[in-house]
């Protein structure tokens, strides 16, 4: 979809009849923050939507900056992170074009992937080994080939094909989303990786 078609969404729908939004943080970036295993630093929320993660990262004590290509959601979040009295350092635009003054330790990507095109994966994930510090943390959630047949589901065997020669795989592991209003199931993998090489 166009940057047009993404901010319709926004300006036209109530925010808890967006499908992919959530009202809480997602549970297995929860899970990594409580086992420490994202250290404290500079997070990258690629398509960051209305701000839930990113909202969620700062309360924890991160440096949060996030993208998206939807000006409307870009206000939205920043509405939301005065509500919740933190801070999060927001720009509309097109990930695959950021030009950060310095790298970070940790990107997050709840639904960005898997709408990039076929001609732009390679692109993505260049994007972020640039983006990312030596030994950088990344987690990724993607549509799964869980779903019904979909051109934007990916495989286990996809995933590790576009990372898994610059990225060392933590794990790969089924996650739902309910979309909300009517609660349908979208069956995601949650990717946890580090960038290969040393500080």
């Amino acid at each position: 979809m166009s940057s047009i078609e993404w901010d319709e969404i926004y300006r036209t729908r109530r925010l808890d009849a967006v499908p992919w939004h959530s009202g809480q943080p997602d549970r297995r970036l929860v899970q990594l923050i409580n086992q420490k295993r994202i250290p404290k630093g500079r997070v990258l929320d690629m398509c960051s939507g209305d701000g839930t993660n990113s909202i969620y990262l700062a309360s924890k004590g991160f440096d949060v900056f996030g993208v998206d290509i939807s000006g409307t959601a870009v206000r939205i979040a920043r509405q939301r992170c005065e509500k919740r009295s933190v801070f999060c350092a927001y720009e509309v635009g097109d990930v695959l074009s950021l030009t950060p003054r310095k790298k970070f330790d940790f990107v997050f990507d709840r639904g960005c992937f898997h709408h990039m095109s076929g001609d732009d994966k390679p692109r993505y994930v260049s994007t972020v080994k640039r983006l990312l510090r030596p030994s950088g943390k990344f987690f990724l959630l993607c549509f799964s080939d869980k779903n019904p047949p979909y051109k934007k589901n990916l495989s286990k065997e996809d995933i590790r094909g576009y990372f898994g020669h610059d990225f060392r795989i933590h794990f790969i592991r089924d996650s739902v989303h309910r979309e909300p209003p009517r609660g349908t199931k979208r069956y995601l993998y949650a990717s946890f990786m580090e960038l290969a090489g040393k500080p």
